[in-house]
């Protein structure tokens, strides 16, 4: 496979998650959380699985431990029960262009507790970078008023913090109990347990009602819930693996650094949503600073 092509995957990688925020948008005004993201993961685990299997016949996920298994369903509970319930949840609430701020804080966060917890090294480059990312992302989060923090932080600004602490957890914890596990599978069996659990979440709480939704979809909406699962979920992270096998990691993760800027662009185009200058100035602070922290790494390499 040609360089060119391993680049242009990676750059439609980032498009798809850049377009997950008005989608998720979308999908979230059309449907219950619990619906709508049981819904979205029944349609990306079968092609995860069937993915899975032409690519070794479920060998190395034959060969999982006992205490393998039991990583995959904290990841599962973290990453993809806890993170897509308050993603579709938050963007009831905030808009979509707003709301992809918060990718730009989790490498951060991410970062902070791997030096915390885990010693990871650093610089002051990195953390420059973190505090120039934190800085744009309150500003636009905040609505350009950083200082009355408490007063433009509302209910959908903290089930997105719930996201991103889902997240962050989730990130961390995977670098520790997944070892040995490689990356499609870990992805596959988790996503399946996550499947699960949001169903049965889905079944608890939500009425038939609630599920007829799925039925009352238009033609837009469709679009939204399969462009998450396929697009989102599944392509996005085919072309993210084959980025991190030909390029290396460190190289690949470098394009997620343009997810914000993408996700307020996208908001504005299909949404019709307001961009203001606190959005703008702060998408680019983010990026800046996503950008510094992913060099100073490579100089610490």
């Amino acid at each position: 496979m040609s360089p060119l092509r391993i680049h242009l995957q990676l750059i439609g990688m980032v498009i798809l998650w850049g377009a997950s925020w008005p989608w998720g948008r979308v999908v979230a005004q059309a449907m219950p959380t619990f619906v709508a993201s049981s819904v979205r993961f029944f349609f990306a685990i079968i092609p995860l699985i069937i993915w899975l299997y032409a690519a070794n016949r479920f060998k190395y996920a034959k060969q999982l431990r006992l205490n393998q298994w039991v990583g995959l369903l904290l990841t599962a509970l973290l990453g993809i029960f806890g993170y897509s319930t308050f993603f579709i949840w938050g963007l009831k609430y905030v808009p979509a262009g707003q709301g992809t701020m918060v990718v730009a804080s989790n490498p951060v966060f991410t970062m902070f507790f791997a030096i915390l917890l885990f010693k990871e090294k650093w610089n002051r480059w990195v953390v420059l970078g973190m505090i120039i990312a934190i800085s744009g992302s309150l500003l636009a989060l905040t609505k350009g008023n950083p200082t009355n923090l408490l007063q433009n932080f509302g209910f959908g600004q903290m089930l997105l913090l719930c996201a991103l602490v889902c997240w962050v957890a989730y990130t961390l914890l995977a670098r520790k109990v997944l070892i040995g596990i490689d990356s499609l599978t870990a992805t596959t069996i988790s996503s399946t347990f996550g499947f699960f659990m949001l169903t049965l979440a889905a079944l608890w709480t939500e009425s038939a009602e609630d599920w007829a939704t799925v039925f009352q979809l238009n033609g837009s909406q469709w679009f939204s819930l399969l462009g998450l699962a396929f697009g989102s979920t599944v392509l996005a992270y085919a072309w993210y693996f084959d980025g991190v096998k030909r390029l290396g990691a460190g190289n690949a993760s470098a394009y997620i650094i343009l997810v914000p800027i993408l996700g307020i662009l996208f908001s504005a185009v299909w949404l019709n949503e307001q961009v203001d200058s606190s959005l703008i100035i702060g998408g680019i602070l983010a990026v800046l600073g996503l950008g510094i922290m992913h060099w100073g790494r490579r100089l610490i390499k």
